[in-house]
């Protein structure tokens, strides 16, 4: 069995990069996580250097992974700099054809699906003399997950779908380059392995009453993985999907009522937005849009100008933060 060894970067008092309310060490986490779950449907074994907010060196992590014996590590970072995109890279020296070359050039190409999706810069397959690369004694490989200094990019590493998606396509390409075979656990009374298709009448009862189509399928028991959302869309006739805020009110609202609905939630009453105009954050207000970190009561009820108008959302200027237009008035 495969032993694979994910490193999220940074942790305890090394914060990584810090912009936009965002701290390096909390992302490199979160996406090392969904990797790790991801991976555990396969016939692999996994590891963590950190599952929590732990401070450690670079050598306690190559050594950890040196002496689990480790097939392949994985090194977690996002970038900073004010650049834009995704990169990976393997140790300086070795080759495009080195294992570690090979390994990479398959979770790149499974990266760059989703670099398609958001519009965001591929910026390429790199090499460098990092420890994590250079010390370990298995294929390793680092990836830079967007820019936490880059306005654009921090929006997107507030956004928990996104940081699963790019997790699960680093996950995909390590189940492709070491052959990794899906595994089912049985349940009790189970007796055929047949496949059913995504019903909601299959589905158990949930007490989510969020917005987030992510937490509400993991709320039902179901996946919340891209590919899995793509075809409920399909099912409940939504076209193109491509996880817009918009097509996954729609199919939390199809998943929920059983059947689409045309508008979002019939709360709100679409008006014009136009940049540079002041508005205000509603005091009902929960969540920042492209994240799930709560906005705080001082900041609401004042005027903020938009600085960027989105499908449903609001870029202000003065937060720095993507807000509901329902939550603006």
């Amino acid at each position: 069995m495969k032993k694979i060894y994910i490193d999220p970067g940074h942790g305890g008092t090394d914060p990584g990069a810090v912009a936009y309310g965002l701290k390096e060490k909390n992302l490199t986490l979160t996406i090392a996580k969904y990797i790790r779950d991801y991976l555990k449907g396969y016939n692999c074994s996994v590891k963590m250097s950190r599952t929590g907010d732990k401070t450690l060196s670079l050598s306690q992590r190559t050594n950890d992974a040196n002496k689990w014996g480790a097939d392949f590590f994985l090194s977690v970072h996002i970038n900073a700099g004010r650049g834009t995109g995704y990169e990976d890279y393997i140790y300086i020296k070795l080759s495009n054809q080195s294992k570690a070359g090979q390994v990479r050039a398959i979770i790149h190409n499974e990266v760059v699906k989703v670099l398609s999706r958001y519009k965001l810069v591929n910026r390429g397959k790199k090499k460098a003399n990092f420890h994590v690369l250079r010390e370990t004694k298995m294929p390793a490989v680092l990836t830079e997950n967007l820019f936490i200094d880059r306005r654009e990019d921090a929006a997107l590493l507030k956004n928990t779908e996104f940081l699963q998606e790019i997790a699960e396509a680093q996950a995909r390409g390590i189940v492709k380059a070491f052959g990794l075979r899906k595994v089912s656990p049985r349940k009790k009374g189970t007796t055929s392995s047949k496949k059913t298709k995504p019903s909601t009448q299959d589905k158990k009862p949930s007490k989510y009453t969020g917005d987030s189509i992510v937490d509400y399928l993991k709320s039902i028991g179901q996946p919340s993985t891209f590919s899995h959302r793509k075809k409920l869309a399909q099912q409940y006739g939504i076209k193109n999907y491509t996880g817009t805020v918009r097509q996954n009110i729609r199919l939390l609202n199809a998943l929920r009522d059983g059947k689409v609905t045309t508008t979002t939630t019939g709360k709100y009453t679409p008006r014009t937005f136009k940049v540079g105009q002041k508005v205000r954050i509603k005091s009902s207000a929960k969540k920042y849009s492209r994240s799930t970190v709560t906005i705080p009561e001082k900041y609401k009820q004042k005027p903020y100008t938009i600085q960027q108008v989105g499908k449903d959302d609001l870029l202000l200027k003065e937060l720095y933060s993507w807000v509901k237009k329902e939550d603006t008035y």
